[in-house]
């Protein structure tokens, strides 16, 4: 079986898309965040929604907060019961900091603050008794166009991560500069499993490999017992009516790499159609519309491919 996802924000509640964990009035205590969080996995569990990506900004600040141990430290009481809740609705966790987050950055210094949040999201994860499987998702990173260092690098800093925090650690490849290739590489030097993007991989793929091929690769990285992750995202097609004054709106094409609002349904199968045979593994719906993009990508299955009913939920 496998089981699909919605990352950070939920739209089809209104009080919680109004009320993202992310934003400011939700305030700075960490415990006060965790209760949107509580509220939407109460939601996803009305629904049937087994994965879910915490938003990567429930820790604020530290200027505004505490040290991220301090933090969890005073809302140890409201992270039990959001953890004791997500595991008795089997509900998997897992975390994407933001993009700047790369451990194989030429940058010493932002390396060093990249480690050090990945190591406060992994305490995060701890502290909500989260099983093997929540993982924290990074990208390798780097500037220049020297590929072999920065994955270099990033081997070389996971060294210096603390045991917990390179528990909890996977590897993505990027659609732009780190394929799937780099990050079996970063593998075979540090044991990270490489969680596989079916769009990425549409986006870069020198080696020109086949989609099962690469999917099986991928999955081979994790250790047994472990579901792997899997994320999938299809490209966006819609134009953007820029207005420019009284005139004719301007139509702007979507960005190449850019996420749709849903899932294309058919692409989606092909993809199933690939994964015959393989490990089964979580797919991570990265799709503007979150968890309406998911309802409807349910509904399209058994409207287009009903023999993937009960086996994709």
């Amino acid at each position: 079986m496998i089981h699909l996802g919605v990352a950070a924000r939920i739209l089809g509640h209104v009080p919680l898309s109004r009320a993202g964990a992310h934003q400011s009035e939700a305030g700075a205590h960490l415990s006060v965040r965790l209760l949107w969080v509580i509220e939407a996995l109460r939601y996803l569990n009305a629904h049937n929604i087994r994965f879910y990506r915490l938003p990567d900004d429930l820790l604020a600040p530290e200027d505004r907060a505490g040290t991220p141990a301090d933090q969890i430290a005073a809302a140890a009481a409201m992270l039990d019961e959001v953890g004791s809740y997500a595991r008795s609705a089997a509900i998997r966790l897992s975390m994407h900091p933001h993009p700047g987050t790369t451990p194989g950055a030429a940058s010493e210094e932002a390396a060093t603050r990249a480690l050090a949040h990945i190591a406060s999201l992994a305490a995060l994860l701890d502290a909500l008794g989260a099983g093997p499987e929540s993982v924290v998702v990074v990208h390798i990173g780097g500037e220049g166009g020297d590929c072999a260092a920065a994955v270099e690098r990033f081997a070389v800093r996971f060294e210096r991560m603390s045991p917990a925090a390179r528990r909890r650690i996977a590897i993505e490849p990027d659609g732009e500069r780190f394929g799937l290739f780099a990050a079996l590489r970063l593998h075979r030097f540090t044991g990270i499993p490489v969680v596989f993007d079916a769009f990425h991989f549409q986006l870069r793929n020198p080696e020109r490999i086949g989609l099962s091929e690469a999917l099986g690769l991928a999955l081979a990285t994790w250790s047994p017992g472990v579901r792997p992750e899997v994320h999938f995202s299809t490209q966006r097609t819609e134009a953007h009516l820029r207005r420019a004054g009284h005139g004719a709106p301007q139509v702007v094409a979507p960005r190449a790499g850019q996420h749709s609002d849903f899932v294309n349904p058919f692409e989606f199968i092909a993809f199933l159609d690939a994964a015959r045979g393989l490990p089964p593994f979580d797919v991570m719906l990265e799709a503007k519309a979150a968890d309406l993009a998911l309802l409807r990508l349910r509904d399209d299955l058994r409207r287009y491919a009903p023999e993937y009913v009960g086996w994709v939920v």
